[in-house]
């Protein structure tokens, strides 16, 4: 409907101004109206003709927004109609009506359209949108436009997306990086990887538009996160009324896993309410065995560690707020979301050493962890349409608070033999945190005309930390602090950036350029350890993107951008997490962000094959490195700088239907990624070519029934000091929907052979160990889901907020 009307304004524009020069307009004329269904129910997007009462002929031509309403402004003096149409309704009129110097402004009865009975023989498709678009800074994935809206959940569509993989982790990677920032409808998710994961497994398919694969953000974006944005665009509305879905779900592996939730929206022409609330309880079982040697001089130690743990998470996540309409043009929105997580976890440490001289050590730690993480967001927006051509003015104040909590004990028994004896050591580990962040951000869009658009805009963000770990150990009557492995943290950033974006499209060929400006000031107190450190930098971030149409089969896409990725806050937190008394995990308050300059080559055949070629080279780059303590035979995992990595991508998706009711989707890559590094006390030079390859099969059974298989593999690859294996995991899944598609069923087993496993190894250095990381993945899971109310109410306004960046890099 949109595009006839649009080709109606075209075919009607010469007449129209041939018969507007030849009559002097009566200046602040209008003629406004609205349009309605049988039921009184707005119609958006009807054609609205205005027309001459003597003859009928056209004189301007409109569309109805959102509410049924219309405009006709600064027209001649004379005696007129209005018609209006909109398919599937009858053709409907005003009464005529005249304009004069004494009657400027008309205000007409609602036009009603009666709906329009036919009986339909033949159906046929005329166009249809291509699976793959290339856009000038994305693709993007329609995922109504092919198999991949059958039946599935988010999750499950987002894993078959182009150069995208997810690991049993639920760590999200594009073109071989992660640190992907998820986005849905323009806003973050402000969730941890599982949060992320479980929500987009209790999204369905049916309820997504599009997938946007933006590896190179425009200057709109924050410059934070090399590896790219996913944003995941929820199907729109067009009426109004309630609606709302409940999900429901459970599986089992090792130990059972539960979830529901349910979502709801309200809408009329004044405002719209909508809010969420979602619930999780998983089970989760993990293992680490460790091996690793140290050599001193003449003494070679062993170590064989095996590690358990047992984790329940409880999750809870919310969200609730209104817009406003306070007129076709300005709308003000409030918004509050948050999440309230808790982790309970036993483990199980069993340490075992032995050297060269017949000394060895047992220790078993037996251990009992609680953490918890709330947080709750607070968002005032607002939106206003300046113009008729589209100039736009947002604006958003957003305050975050979260606090987490770490509070552990752990009962360390030792058996020693050729070592002097010790007894038992009780340690308790406490570990408070709370963050802060204040933020503002405006945006204008500035139409130059109707191919050329500049957009500008201003941020700034204010974020606090304050982390307090205790570690303390029982001296028989009372837990007295270790000054070694205590630390008081207080971290402070601000941020404040600019942009200026501009794009252009022309006959086959969009351009579009973009600057962003950010400055940084940060400040990193170590109050126990009276440790500062200050920082203060500005940087350029800019982006180039262009896209070019060959013919109707082929087209390609050329980006550039460069981009940060600060320290998550826990990071920077030098603080100790323990494995054993030989093995940690510590923060590093002298991490520096690292900096990516990344170009993009791609190529769209028939919107739906696509290759890509991406090359990116990072400065400072953050990687989990080892490090070794030979005397105290300790090693220590710890975010640190490498001087350099470079990442070569080759990307190959080819969806392919071998027969009507089978449908296969091809996801291959190749990349490389090489690491230097110079300095923490010796000389990297590694890097290695690894194949990625997700194969997704679906197969239609009937109307109402599907089934689905997966299978997965990654070779070898190196990354930073680390080498990892061979992976390779196959997953399966039915579906079935029931009462005229409201009820859906889905049952699926991830990981059928439980072969999903992280086997690492490093020789870096002096340093020899290897490590296999098993998490439960055999999992078997039935889900249901029920929509209820009118399907197509329009959602909440699909809006960014302005503290995404900061509290993407919360722990939750």
């Amino acid at each position: 409907m949109k595009t006839y009307t649009l080709l109606m304004l075209m075919l009607a524009g010469p007449f129209l101004a041939k018969n507007c020069a030849a009559q002097e307009k009566l200046a602040g004329s209008r003629v406004s109206g609205a349009v309605l269904d049988a039921e009184r129910k707005a119609v958006d997007f009807a054609t609205i003709h205005l027309l001459r009462a003597k003859d009928s002929s056209l004189v301007k031509v409109a569309i109805s927004a959102a509410d049924g309403t219309f405009i006709f402004e600064n027209n001649a003096a004379g005696n007129y109609l209005v018609a209006a149409s909109m398919a599937g309704y009858k053709k409907g009129y005003s009464k005529p009506f005249e304009l004069n110097a004494g009657n400027k402004i008309v205000t007409l009865e609602a036009i009603r359209l009666p709906a329009q009975s036919r009986d339909l023989k033949e159906v046929a498709i005329v166009s249809q949108k291509p699976l793959i678009e290339r856009k000038m800074d994305r693709l993007v994935l329609n995922v109504e436009s092919g198999s991949l809206a059958a039946g599935a959940t988010a999750m499950e569509v987002l894993e078959k997306a182009p150069g995208v993989t997810v690991d049993k982790d639920d760590n999200i990677a594009m073109k071989g990086k992660q640190g992907v920032t998820i986005m849905l409808d323009g806003k973050p998710t402000y969730m941890s990887n599982a949060d992320v994961a479980n929500m987009l497994r209790n999204m369905q398919s049916s309820q997504i538009e599009t997938i946007e694969l933006i590896t190179s953000p425009s200057a709109k974006y924050d410059a934070s996160g090399t590896s790219g944005i996913i944003n995941i665009k929820t199907k729109k509305s067009k009426s109004l009324g309630l609606n709302g879905t409940a999900t429901a779900g459970g599986g089992y592996g090792e130990t059972s896993k539960m979830s529901g939730g349910t979502n709801l929206n309200y809408r009329n022409r004044k405002v719209n309410l909508f809010g969420n609330v979602n619930y999780a309880n998983n089970g989760r079982l993990n293992t680490l065995n460790l091996n690793r040697q140290v050599t001193t001089v003449d003494t070679v130690t062993t170590f064989r560690q095996l590690n358990s743990w047992d984790n329940r998470r409880f999750s809870t996540s919310y969200k609730a707020g209104a817009d406003f309409f306070l007129n076709k043009n300005h709308t003000i929105g409030v918004l509050i979301n948050g999440y309230a997580n808790k982790n309970d976890e036993e483990s199980n440490s069993n340490t075992n050493w032995v050297n060269n001289f017949n000394q060895s050590e047992r220790i078993n730690i037996l251990g009992n962890n609680t953490e918890s993480y709330d947080n709750m967001a607070l968002n005032l927006n607002y939106k206003g349409v300046l113009s008729a051509s589209g100039k736009e003015i947002s604006m958003d104040v957003d305050y975050s608070n979260y606090n987490g909590n770490h509070d552990e004990i752990r009962d360390n028994s030792y058996q020693r033999i050729n070592l002097d004896p010790r007894g038992n050591l009780l340690v308790k580990n406490y570990a408070p945190a709370e963050i802060t962040v204040k933020s503002f951000k405006t945006d204008y869009s500035h139409p130059i005309n109707k191919t050329s658009k500049i957009e500008a805009g201003l941020k700034a963000s204010l974020v606090k930390t304050d982390n307090d770990l205790l570690l303390a150990k029982f001296n028989g009557t009372t837990y007295v602090a270790d000054p070694e492995y205590t630390n008081h943290f207080v971290y402070d950033e601000d941020i404040v950036a600019g942009y200026l974006n501009f794009s252009k499209e022309f006959k086959k060929t969009g351009v579009q350029l973009g600057l962003r400006a950010e400055q940084t000031f940060s400040k990193g107190n170590s109050v126990t350890k009276n440790e500062v450190v200050k920082r203060s930098y500005p940087e350029l971030f800019p982006s180039v993107a262009f896209s070019r149409k060959i013919n109707k089969d082929n087209e390609l896409g050329l980006s550039y951008s460069r981009r940060i990725d600060r320290p998550s806050y826990d990071d920077l937190n030098p603080f100790l997490n323990f494995l054993d008394e030989y093995t940690f995990q510590k923060g590093n308050p002298f991490l520096n962000p690292q900096f990516t300059n990344s170009f993009d080559l791609s190529h769209t055949f028939k919107g739906k094959f696509t290759t890509s070629l991406s090359y990116s080279h990072t400065r400072d780059a953050m990687a989990t490195v080892t490090e070794q303590d030979n005397a105290t035979l300790k090693t220590y995992a710890i975010q640190k700088n490498l001087d350099e990595m470079d990442v070569y991508n080759l990307t190959v998706y080819a969806p392919v239907s071998p027969a009507r009711w089978w449908n296969v989707n091809n996801n291959f890559q190749v990349f490389r990624m090489n690491f230097k590094s110079f300095s923490n006390g010796g000389t990297l030079n590694s890097g290695q070519t690894a194949i990625s390859y997700n194969m997704d099969q679906s197969f239609t059974l009937s109307a109402t029934a599907s089934a689905d298989l997966s299978a997965q593999y990654q070779s070898p690859q190196q990354y930073g000091i680390f080498r990892a294996e061979t992976q390779v995991v196959l997953n399966a899944g039915v579906r079935k929907s029931l009462v005229n598609n409201k009820l859906s069923l889905r049952a699926s087993i991830n990981d059928i052979f439980n072969s999903r496993k992280n086997r690492l190894s490093t020789t870096y250095q002096d340093m020899n160990l290897n490590f296999v990381e098993k998490g439960e993945s055999r999992i078997a899971r039935l889900t249901v889901s029920y929509r209820f109310g009118k399907n197509e109410v329009r959602p909440a306004r699909k809006r960014s907020t302005g503290s995404e960046a900061e509290l993407n890099r919360m722990k939750n």
